[in-house]
C-alpha cells in the first residue's frame, strides 16, 4: 500500500457550450440526434479562439487555491499532463508555476498523455510521495482538443470537449492509499489516435495542407485522424482484463469496490465495458452528456461530479480509476479514498 490522499479537486470548463441541437443546424446530414446514442454527448464546452489548455488549468488551480488556502504553501510538484501546450517548450507546468508565482523550490514538469493521463499522474505523483521526494502535489489535467479538430469530421467532433481539473494529491494515512495500479503501452497501434503532422516529422508547411476525406470525414494531417473501429477493439480487449489482473493481485472483486471512475471515452465504448466486466449501472457513473470526452480532465471532472452530487462518496471508498486511449496507453489505480 502506498499512503496517497486525493485531497480536493477543482474543475473549470469553458464558457461557450456548443450542443446537438447547434451541430443539426450547422449541419442536417449528420443524423445528429442518432449519433448521440453511441457518443452519450448532448453537449460540450468549446474554449474561445485565444484560450488555452494553461488558461484553463490556471482557472482550476485558482479554484481549487481558493477552496483550499492551505495548499499553496504546501505545494511541492506540479505535473501537467496535456497534449495541448502553449508552445514547444517551456513546458506548461512551468508557465503554471510562473502564473501561480510559487516558490523556487517547486518541481514543475510536462506529461503528454491524452485519456490515460490523470491515472499515469497519479502513479507518479504516489511514487514521489512514496520516495519522499514529494509530499504535496498538484495534478493538473487540461486539453482544447476542439483546436485539433476538423469542423467537417464527425467522428470528432460529435464527442470532445475541452475542460480543465487540478487535483490535489497528498500524503495519505491507513484510511486514503493507493492498494495497486497497473499500466501498459501498445505503440504498435498509434496511428489509430494521432495527429500526423505539425511536429519534427511532418512540420507544417508554409502553403496551406490539403484536405484528406475518409469516409464522411475530412481533416487535414494537423487535426486529429481517429480509427473510431480499431479504438473499440483495443479498449473491450485490454481493458477487461487489465482490470482483473489487478483487482485479483490485491484480493478485490467488483462487489468490493464502490464506484469504477472510467475515462469518458463514449456511451458505446462505457457500455461495453460495463457488460464484459459485468458491473451494476449506477457503480459506473458518466458525466458524458453534458461534457463530453475531455480528455485527460475526464476522470476527475467525473471524481468532481461524484463529490459534489448525490451519490455520498466518502472516504475508506474504495475506487477504480481507470484511463485508457491515445498512444495507445493504459493506465489503472485501485484506491481506497
Amino acid at each position: 500500500m502506498i499512503p496517497v490522499r486525493l485531497e480536493a479537486v477543482a474543475v473549470h470548463l469553458p464558457q461557450h457550450i456548443e450542443t446537438n441541437a447547434d451541430l443539426h443546424a450547422q449541419f442536417p446530414d449528420w443524423n445528429v440526434l442518432e449519433a448521440a446514442k453511441h457518443t452519450g454527448v448532448e453537449r460540450r464546452h468549446i474554449s474561445a479562439p485565444s484560450e488555452t489548455a494553461l488558461d484553463l488549468a490556471e482557472a482550476a488551480c485558482r479554484k481549487l487555491f481558493a477552496d483550499q488556502p492551505e495548499l499553496p504553501p504546501r505545494l511541492d510538484t506540479i505535473i501537467f499532463c496535456t497534449q495541448t501546450p502553449d508552445h514547444r517548450l517551456p513546458a506548461n507546468a512551468c508557465l503554471l508555476h510562473g502564473r501561480l508565482e510559487l516558490p523556487l523550490y517547486v518541481a514543475a514538469f510536462d506529461v503528454n498523455l491524452a485519456c490515460s493521463g490523470f491515472t499515469y499522474s497519479l502513479i507518479l505523483a504516489s511514487s514521489l510521495i512514496a520516495s519522499g521526494a514529494a509530499h504535496d502535489v498538484l495534478i493538473v489535467t487540461a486539453d482544447t482538443y476542439t483546436k485539433l479538430i476538423s469542423p467537417q469530421d464527425r467522428s470528432t467532433r460529435l464527442l470532445f470537449g475541452d475542460g480543465a481539473a487540478a487535483t490535489w494529491v497528498t500524503a495519505g494515512d491507513d484510511t486514503s492509499y493507493i492498494l495497486g495500479s497497473a499500466w501498459g503501452t501498445d505503440g504498435s497501434l498509434q496511428d489509430a489516435f494521432c495527429v500526423p503532422g505539425g511536429a519534427a516529422r511532418l512540420p507544417t508547411p508554409p502553403e496551406p495542407l490539403p484536405e484528406v476525406t475518409d469516409g464522411p470525414n475530412t481533416r487535414t494531417r494537423d487535426q486529429i485522424h481517429m480509427n473510431g473501429k480499431t479504438m473499440l477493439g483495443f479498449t473491450y480487449r485490454m481493458v477487461p482484463p487489465h482490470l482483473q489482473g489487478l483487482m485479483a493481485a490485491h484480493n478485490v472483486s467488483t462487489d468490493d469496490v464502490r464506484l469504477f471512475l472510467f475515462h469518458q471515452a463514449s456511451h458505446l465504448v462505457l457500455d461495453g465495458l460495463r457488460s464484459r466486466l459485468n458491473l451494476p449501472l449506477e457503480r459506473m457513473p458518466r458525466t458524458l452528456a453534458t461534457t463530453g470526452n475531455t480528455v485527460s480532465a475526464s476522470i476527475p471532472i467525473l471524481l468532481h461530479s461524484m463529490l459534489h452530487g448525490p451519490h455520498d462518496l466518502r472516504r475508506g471508498d474504495l475506487l477504480v480509476l481507470s484511463g485508457f486511449g491515445a498512444g495507445l496507453s493504459w493506465a489503472s489505480v485501485l484506491l481506497r479514498y
